[in-house]
């Protein structure tokens, strides 16, 4: 373990152990380290872990760099909110820090965190005006003490992540990169690995294919009135209202939130929905947005100022098939944990996480991080396809499953709860 196991204890200590052993599974092979520096661009959650966890090894201490604009907060909610109990386990070691330490700097507080430890599913039938849902179902194979996911404004999680790296040895360089020589003009060695973690596939000369489809999400904080909230939703409990409408099926998520730059906020919500390239996008947006919230003014709840919160965006979904591997001397990270549409299935943020770490740590022993990531990344990727089958390719089978034989129809889920969401203490 890069971090001495004596600096961590008790749940902190479990999760350091949990990442280890998942590399150890993850990651075949060793071989010698090719590079003496890395390059990163962006400074996304998938760039920070990554260049976290290099910065921690004695081959890289000192040899780091992050390149790329200053982060920029608002209250309105851009990318997702989910962080995975997984994705905390690959942070706080990405990072070298603790849970509490993530949560003072991303939610103003380690004290009664915006957390979940369940999940919990419905149908949600619109009649008129107003909403009603099906009988809830409960999310099997999670256990009540194990945090599934924390609520939190990505903004401020990039925000948060790039003040706690600030305290590792990595650099700093607020400033756009505009091509691959760019990059390596501000590395720290002779034989630097450049890496790509922006949204822009051929900064580094990468390949860029237009994404056949897309996933669409409208998202917003809400408040929970005095009166508290009504069924289905319960404290410290993920809802999922499913939404059957035009052939295939929104997937709504509602869980706990916090944010310093919206106090009054308790909750928060998303329908997500994967359409073609040719889509009516303002219409889609237009229905989401309703659907949003009138499924919560059912259960009581009121958008927080959703002039400056309400977040409504398209994000490309890659093919979930091979991907071109990274030129010599480059590693293309951000399009490993973009593949699928994971906007659906709240893994963006936890894909990300694994991501870097694992890659990361296969340049440290020398291996292909191309391969490792792939590896590694493959159970998100193959519930991520599973799961748009289930709602995009079947969705009448799929809201009458839920209906009628709920139990039958998440016994797929039992095993995913654990092993892709939960954290390890």
């Amino acid at each position: 373990m890069q971090t001495p196991a004596g600096t961590v204890h008790g749940p902190d200590l479990a999760r350091r152990i949990a990442v280890r052993d998942f590399l150890n599974k993850a990651i075949t092979g060793r071989g010698t380290c090719a590079y003496d520096s890395a390059v990163v661009a962006g400074n996304g959650i998938g760039a920070l872990a990554f260049a976290g966890w290099l910065a921690q090894s004695p081959l890289f201490e000192g040899r780091v760099t992050v390149v790329a604009p200053p982060v920029v907060e608002s209250r309105r909610l851009i990318n997702g909110v989910s962080l995975r109990g997984r994705g905390v386990d690959f942070m706080s070691a990405a990072l070298n820090t603790t849970l509490d330490g993530i949560l003072e700097v991303m939610s103003g507080s380690a004290v009664a965190p915006p957390v979940c430890y369940g999940q919990t599913a419905a149908m949600a039938l619109q009649q008129g005006p107003s909403w009603r849902f099906s009988r809830r179902v409960r999310w099997p194979g999670l256990s009540g003490n194990r945090p599934v996911v924390y609520g939190l404004r990505n903004s401020r999680v990039v925000g948060g992540m790039r003040e706690l790296a600030s305290k590792l040895p990595i650099e700093f360089k607020d400033e756009r990169v505009e091509s691959a020589s760019h990059l390596r003009s501000f590395s720290a060695g002779r034989h630097p690995l450049l890496v790509n973690a922006t949204t822009v596939p051929t900064l580094i000369g990468g390949e860029a294919t237009p994404p056949k489809r897309m996933g669409l999400g409208v998202q917003a904080p809400f408040i929970a009135p005095e009166r508290g909230v009504s069924y289905p939703l319960e404290a410290q409990t993920v809802f999922v209202p499913l939404v059957r409408r035009a052939g295939t099926i929104d997937v709504g998520y509602f869980t706990p939130f916090r944010d310093p730059l919206s106090p009054r906020s308790t909750w928060y919500g998303i329908y997500a929905r994967v359409v073609d390239r040719n889509a009516d996008i303002d219409a889609e947006k237009r229905i989401m947005t309703e659907q949003l919230f009138g499924v919560a003014e059912a259960m009581n709840l009121v958008p927080d100022d959703p002039e400056e919160t309400l977040g409504r965006g398209l994000v490309p979904a890659s093919s979930w098939g091979a991907l071109t591997p990274s030129a010599p001397g480059t590693l293309e990270l951000k399009r490993h944990y973009s593949v699928g549409a994971p906007v659906f299935n709240a893994d963006g943020m936890v894909m990300s996480l694994v991501g870097g770490v694992v890659g990361a740590e296969a340049v440290i022993r020398g291996v292909k991080p191309d391969d490792a990531i792939r590896r590694a990344l493959r159970p998100w990727r193959r519930d991520n396809l599973l799961w748009f089958v289930e709602i995009n390719k079947m969705p009448f089978v799929s809201e009458m499953a839920l209906r009628a034989i709920p139990a039958a129809a998440m016994a797929r889920r039992r095993p995913v709860g654990m092993k892709l969401w939960a954290s390890a203490a």
